[in-house]
């Protein structure tokens, strides 16, 4: 076969991110995929937010439920859907899916946990932050939860739970 060969019509336009050697070597290409990051770590956060704060909001005022029970609800619709989105859409790594499924629902126990907490304790505080966005009131309580676990999520899910392969392995 030539190494050469086109690119099939429906494969993924972007490098995969363990492409790193590829994508280094064009930068254009590295623009591009870096654009495109930036757009879909924004989509993200938005989805994510609204996929807290609408339950929250709702559970508050139609429940008699405590925070941590609203919280961990609440918390539990985003994490499922994007284990779901993550899982079986946009999993790119080289490793097996069945190697790293283990690890990754004990990251994402881990974190629903961790983010459950937080979520709670700021809650309870009640600072009484707001912020708007036009006619649209923000969650702060919900934000600064997402912003302040997102260093130990990245660490944890590009580190331990799809680890890029050694550089002796994947010299071989």
């Amino acid at each position: 076969m030539s190494a050469e060969m086109p690119e099939h019509p429906n494969s993924n336009p972007l490098p995969s991110p363990l492409a790193a050697g590829a994508v280094a070597k064009n930068p254009r290409t590295r623009r591009q995929a870096m654009r495109s990051r930036i757009f879909w770590f924004g989509a993200g956060a938005g989805i994510n937010y609204l996929l807290i704060s609408t339950p929250f909001k709702w559970l508050k005022t139609h429940t008699s439920l405590p925070v941590w029970e609203i919280a961990a609800c609440s918390l539990a619709i985003s994490t499922i859907f994007f284990f779901i989105w993550n899982y079986f859409i946009n999993f790119r790594t080289d490793a097996r899916k069945r190697d790293a499924l283990p690890r990754y629902i004990l990251a994402v126990i881990c974190m629903w946990a961790l983010s459950s907490a937080l979520l709670t304790i700021l809650k309870r505080l009640d600072i009484h932050l707001s912020l708007s966005l036009g006619r649209f009131p923000l969650d702060l309580e919900i934000i600064a939860t997402q912003f302040f676990l997102t260093g130990l999520k990245f660490f944890l899910y590009h580190r331990w739970v799809f680890p890029l392969p050694k550089e002796s392995a994947a010299a071989a």
